[in-house]
């Protein structure tokens, strides 16, 4: 990793987190906070994330497959369409079951999230 690289941090965390491109995804590994954080805060495509790094079942529901929530996350056209097959092939330690717990657990916090920001949007 380049530590001259721009630094960001995340408030919600406490944390500073590098800020990743394409490129430190196919060369370096990463844990899976720094990652996440990423997938959030910068652009990074989501289908050289797969190809690269391990990540959890979690990280691919909530954030890489279709793009996330209304295609969110997906930095292009392809990115929005990955599919569960393509993590089980990408991501072998992953298993078909384990993905269908990280979905209904993502898709709980998505519901959540929906409800919050409309209760936010109905406060102002």
């Amino acid at each position: 990793m380049n530590n001259d690289k721009a630094m960001s941090s995340s408030i919600e965390e406490g944390k500073t987190y590098e800020v990743l491109e394409d490129f430190d995804i196919r060369k370096n590994k990463y844990d899976l906070g720094t990652l996440e954080w990423n997938i959030r805060h910068s652009f990074l495509s989501l289908r050289t994330l797969v190809k690269y790094q391990t990540l959890s079942p979690y990280i691919c529901a909530k954030y890489v497959v279709f793009g996330g929530r209304d295609e969110k996350y997906a930095d292009c056209t392809e990115d929005a369409w990955i599919s569960t097959s393509e993590i089980l092939y990408y991501q072998p330690h992953i298993t078909m079951e384990d993905m269908h717990k990280a979905h209904a657990v993502a898709d709980e916090e998505d519901e959540l999230e929906e409800f919050l920001e409309l209760e936010n949007k109905l406060k102002k």
